[in-house]
């Protein structure tokens, strides 16, 4: 943390002394500890996935619906001890799994509180959920402690990266993960419950006019594998878009959501996880209330 390049910005500030480019800087900050049912179906069977969202965050993007943890750093510092113990109290409340929610810029010290989870008896997979800007230096830390990845692919060309979440090589970054993490992790493995024990998923929200470049998204990751699973998301929402594109101040259309739809059906993916069009009202979080997702248990 003295000259951190934990994520591809490589800063590098000395966070032990001042905040790094994500905002924060080295003792654990929790925005929230949640029971979600709000991911893909299998990240939430039985009770719902233990998340544990983060403040702070490499990226700054202009429409971000947790800007309020991950721009402003709401949240509550915790010790390495009392994370295990909140992982712990997640399992033992019936959660699939430990969904790490931006975890990237406190990764040596959420790795720590998983080794002691585990030797309190923590057995259940561990999930890295992430942006999708991550370099190869810093997943390759996960290696033994995470086993699903849940990554987003935002941008489907740098230009808009740098445009929207003030990074200039987005596309090349994210890109390099998401192979990685397919050679790493492979194709999602499930229980006899449908329950999610391992491998990789990738997210794509789609924005307003297209902007997020969605057809090269699918072609990318068509051209590692159609056993990727792809969840296509709806869910933007323009309260929250902070710049001045004139197109982002609207919602998705159900026309662009669709062909994006069709253009993943007619890649071949395997798997392909939807919303619906009013998933704005399910997924927008209050992170101040005591249901930030409208249902699920606040634990912290």
């Amino acid at each position: 943390m003295t000259g951190c390049v934990l994520c591809p910005r490589r800063c590098p500030a000395d966070r032990s002394r001042a905040e790094g480019a994500c905002g924060v800087g080295e003792d654990l900050l929790v925005g929230s500890i949640v029971i979600h049912r709000g991911e893909e179906p299998p990240l939430v069977t039985g009770a719902g996935s233990g998340a544990v969202f983060f403040s702070g965050c490499p990226l700054k993007c202009a429409y971000c619906q947790n800007s309020r943890i991950s721009h402003q750093a709401f949240g509550k510092t915790v010790t390495e001890s009392e994370l295990a113990s909140f992982m712990l109290l997640l399992q033992d409340c019936g959660c699939s799994n430990i969904n790490l929610v931006s975890p990237t810029h406190f990764a040596p010290g959420i790795i720590r509180s998983l080794t002691l989870a585990r030797e309190q008896g923590l057995d259940l997979p561990v999930m890295l959920n992430s942006s999708g800007y991550e370099s190869i230096e810093s997943l390759e830390r996960w290696e033994g402690h995470a086993d699903l990845f849940l990554m987003d692919l935002k941008y489907g060309d740098n230009e808009t990266g740098k445009l929207l979440s003030r990074v200039a090589d987005y596309w090349d970054r994210a890109r390099e993960a998401v192979a990685y993490l397919w050679e790493k992790g492979g194709a999602l493995c499930v229980d006899e419950n449908g329950r999610a024990l391992s491998g990789l998923i990738v997210r794509h929200l789609v924005l307003p006019g297209m902007r997020s470049n969605p057809f090269a998204v699918l072609e990318f990751l068509a051209g590692l594998s159609l056993d990727i699973p792809v969840s296509i998301m709806s869910q933007y929402n323009p309260s929250f878009y902070s710049g001045t594109l004139a197109e982002m101040s609207r919602t998705v259309s159900p026309g662009e959501y669709e062909v994006v739809l069709e253009k993943a059906v007619d890649f071949g993916f395997a798997t392909i996880y939807a919303q619906e069009m009013d998933s704005i009202e399910n997924y927008t979080p209050d992170f101040a209330s005591d249901t930030p997702f409208g249902d699920g248990l606040k634990i912290f």
